[in-house]
């Protein structure tokens, strides 16, 4: 193993971190396929699976800057905490009130609330906990924790419905998030520096806003890599909103099963390829290994339209290894991108710089996401698929013309 990983592992509060990130992050994965699973069972409507993962994203646009800006004023480690306990008390409200389509809802738009203060506490804490020679290796490491907990999720959603049924699951997933404040509550304090006490008024909530954008505008590379990761997230919540679908109209199987045959070889290959960045840092340039997912993402969903327009239901598992080299281009993508973010960023100024990816993904995915499920709904899931790939392969061809200005 490489002597970097070792040195990760190592780390205690490395550990905590990724413990406390693994847990959650089943938890919220498990809840994002049920509900899209029981939204499409109770709608059979691509566009109201849409409308649900929505409720995720448009908070982010809301709250992403002003909540990176807040994070960065405080001790991250409480943060984290109060953040996995609050959502362990919401999964206990879809547990009392989920039978009712509306308060799945706005449910939804509550926990993801709380994520928006949970994610700019998060990763940029690695660099407080690792040495920088071990950054990208953190990097890599957590991104394949955070797929991992992705994987676990699709592979454990349908099995988890079937067993304990609609509303029992809630209360699991609640005791997931109790688990992962402990872990989190383990961690060092994690606070700015020169701490100080911060005031909640008009002027220090917008400050730490214009201060992060002003950073990113300033800064190519950093304004760069947002663009990319919001891509890279855009393109997964993206596929989450037509797997029911796909699952139903194309691959003909049981709407519990769409976790383990769609989303599931997906994170597969997210995982498998965080670990292949890693392997290869320092002996490939970043941004070679981000065009190169970028441009086999369009190809590969290209390839599972057309496979899928064959109507021959028999191809299922030609789909499935597709969906797999899918997930291992995204992380082509995400890996570096996020390595990037955390060496350029000041440490006091990454929860903000988080807070705007953040409100990019939320206010970018409500296109793609809202367009693929009426579009799926208007034209058919192996169309949408089609032209999606089509706009992320070209894509890839643009940012190869403008790789020459940017040396990653």
């Amino acid at each position: 193993m490489n002597q970097s990983y070792i040195r990760v592992l190592g780390n205690v509060n490395f550990r905590m971190l990724f413990f406390g990130q693994i847990i959650s992050q089943i938890a919220l994965n498990v809840l994002s396929f049920v509900l899209a699973i029981q939204v499409y069972q109770k709608t059979q409507s691509n566009t109201a699976v849409s409308l649900m993962l929505l409720t995720f994203g448009i908070p982010a646009i809301i709250f992403g800057v002003m909540f990176g800006g807040i994070v960065d004023e405080f001790d991250k480690r409480s943060i984290l905490v109060f953040c996995n306990l609050s959502r362990a008390f919401i999964l206990v409200g879809y547990f009392l009130l989920g039978s009712v389509l509306f308060l799945l809802y706005f449910l939804s738009v509550l926990i993801s609330v709380i994520t928006q203060l949970f994610i700019p506490a998060e990763a940029p804490s690695i660099p407080q906990l690792v040495k920088k020679d071990d950054l990208l290796m953190a990097n890599s490491f957590f991104t394949v924790t955070f797929y991992l907990s992705t994987v676990v999720g699709a592979i454990s959603a349908g099995p988890l419905l079937k067993t304990v049924g609609n509303e029992y699951i809630y209360l699991i997933l609640a005791g997931f998030m109790v688990i992962a404040s402990y872990f989190t509550l383990r961690l060092p304090k994690i606070a700015p520096s020169g701490l100080r006490k911060f005031s909640f008024n008009f002027v220090n909530l917008i400050r730490p806003v214009t201060e992060g954008i002003l950073f990113i505008k300033e800064h190519a590379r950093i304004r760069q890599s947002l663009y990319l990761l919001t891509f890279s997230q855009a393109l997964i919540v993206t596929l989450i909103a037509v797997a029911p679908g796909f699952a139903d109209r194309i691959l003909i199987i049981e709407l519990a099963d769409v976790s383990l045959f769609v989303m599931g070889p997906a994170a597969l290959g997210l995982i498998i390829g965080a670990f292949l960045v890693g392997i290869f840092a320092g002996k490939i340039l970043k941004g070679t290994i981000i065009l190169t997912g970028i441009i086999a993402t369009g190809i590969c969903l290209i390839l599972i339209s057309l496979f899928s327009i064959s109507g021959n239901h028999g191809i299922i598992y030609p789909i499935v290894f597709l969906l797999f080299i899918l997930g291992l281009s995204n992380s082509f993508i995400n890996v570096p991108t996020s390595t990037i973010l955390q060496e350029e960023t000041d440490k006091d100024l990454r929860g903000r710089v988080y807070g705007v990816l953040t409100s990019l993904t939320g206010g970018f995915s409500i296109l793609p996401v809202l367009f693929s499920g009426l579009l799926a709904d208007a034209i058919g899931i192996q169309k949408t698929l089609f032209i999606i790939g089509i706009i992320v392969f070209l894509s890839g061809i643009y940012y190869l013309r403008k790789r020459i200005g940017v040396v990653f």
